[in-house]
């Protein structure tokens, strides 16, 4: 039977399909809306909440469900872009912000998606809609997208992914482990999966398992390493 390494490396990124996805209430809404979709009340529509809340990862659900195009450049629709909207295929729209938004070609972008009867899946940090733009029309088709908004992850969530990211790379971690960790973390998707990488390359480095001094020690560098990058 090949060593756990070896099944590490065929593949070490988190699976982000639908039954991947663990619903809370802190993202029950946003994956309403994902599974909602092609119903949905709008041709646009929008995910929105902080790094690490799970905005990728539903993107990647609606990405696989509906074949959408997904933009290479979020803030400036390429010619790429539009003819896959007038062409009536879904658009992704990952990572929006308003900071380098090329405004005109966006909003050509979106009529070219309500023209043609498509969707478009835009996600970002805040809704498009509190956004203050040059261009009003632009800002009144944000305002007619459907929003959905990503809470901070609850302990349930952060539990519950926490457990199938060791699984996801054949660890099996006491539940003390995890609840150990939770409460020193950064309330992120990104920040624990971060520290789930960092326990399983110790603990093989080390050939040990994945203990409770084990976490408090990787925690305890991590703080250093942010202290002295910080200069403190």
């Amino acid at each position: 039977m090949p060593d756990r390494q070896m099944l590490l490396d065929l593949g070490r990124a988190p699976s982000l399909t639908r039954e991947d996805l663990i619903v809370t209430d802190a993202n029950r809404d946003a994956a309403a809306l994902v599974d909602r979709w092609p119903e949905w009340a709008s041709p646009f529509a929008a995910v929105a909440g902080d790094p690490g809340s799970g905005k990728t990862h539903l993107a990647s659900v609606w990405r696989s469900v509906s074949g959408a195009h997904a933009m290479a450049d979020p803030r400036r629709p390429s010619a790429a872009d539009l003819d896959a909207a007038q062409a009536g295929t879904p658009v992704l729209c990952d990572g929006l912000a308003p900071d380098g938004l090329d405004e005109a070609a966006f909003f050509h972008l979106l009529n070219a998606v309500r023209g043609s009867g498509g969707s478009i899946l835009i996600t970002a940090e805040t809704a498009p809609s509190s956004w203050v733009l040059a261009t009003p029309d632009l800002a009144s088709r944000f305002r007619a997208a459907t929003v959905a908004s990503l809470g901070l992850p609850d302990d349930d969530l952060l539990r519950a992914v926490a457990v199938k990211l060791f699984a996801d790379r054949q660890v099996a971690v006491d539940p003390a482990v995890v609840a150990y960790l939770l409460p020193r973390l950064e309330r992120s998707l990104s920040a624990l999966a971060d520290i789930v990488v960092r326990l399983d390359e110790v603990a093989l480095a080390r050939k040990m398992s994945i203990t409770r001094p084990l976490a408090a020690e990787v925690l305890r560098e991590i703080s250093q390493q942010d202290q002295g990058r910080l200069g403190l």
